[in-house]
């Protein structure tokens, strides 16, 4: 039974969100409109708030839910899949200012110098494990990672890869939720795509840990 909690308590938490996102969508979905019906401008003004949210390490993920009520989870999804790469880009390249005097103070401290080889190491497999991780904070994860040895080509794509579970889950409980309240009632589908995405997190963080333990036992048999 202790092993199926963590995946009950999950289950049980999408319910409980979806419910309280139905009273706050009755709320928003007038000004959501609004915004809905101002065409590109309202598209532009969502991006750029978006973008300013993100860089300033703001949470994203109202964001994200907003976009599934806007636009659905498929406009939404093409929509933000283009605009946070791009935001998170800009955040990967900023932290690379930095990156002389961190490499610096790795010098200093053994395990930052250990832990900044390991995600050089990892690339990709980890990247997408930590952008898998609810514990990590997805703005200040990208200045973070631009700040160690990780490719921008690991980051991007380990951030599109990890990134996609969450994304869609939120933009399928915003697009939801709205049907909810405009009568729509639930929906089958609804709930399948939800525990089709819990599913692909669990897959996607089994195969990542895989993914880093691999070199390591590599190393070890050479040795």
């Amino acid at each position: 039974m202790k092993r199926h909690l963590p995946a009950v308590l999950m289950a049980l938490g999408l319910v409980a969100t979806l419910l309280m996102l139905r009273p706050l969508a009755a709320g928003a979905l007038p000004a959501l409109d609004a915004v809905r019906a101002s065409g590109l401008q309202g598209t532009v003004l969502f991006c750029l708030v978006y973008s300013v949210a993100t860089l300033l390490l703001l949470p994203t993920t109202p964001f994200t839910v907003v976009a599934g009520v806007l636009y659905g989870p498929w406009g939404g999804g093409a929509l933000l899949m283009v605009l946070s790469l791009g935001v998170d880009l800009a955040a990967f390249y900023l932290a690379r200012f930095a990156r002389g005097p961190f490499a610096r103070m790795s010098e200093r401290f053994p395990g930052l110098a250990r832990l900044d080889e390991a995600l050089g190491e990892g690339g990709f497999g980890a990247v997408c494990l930590l952008r898998l991780s609810p514990l990590a904070p997805y703005g200040a994860l990208n200045y973070a990672l631009g700040l160690t040895r990780v490719s921008p080509a690991a980051f991007l794509a380990g951030t599109a890869v990890g990134s996609l579970p969450a994304t869609v889950l939120f933009l399928v409980l915003g697009h939801g939720a709205a049907g909810m309240v405009e009568g729509g009632g639930g929906s089958l589908g609804l709930w399948a795509t939800v525990a089709l995405t819990a599913l692909s997190a669990v897959g996607l963080t089994a195969w990542a840990r895989r993914r880093l333990a691999a070199p390591a036992v590599a190393r070890e048999v050479a040795a």
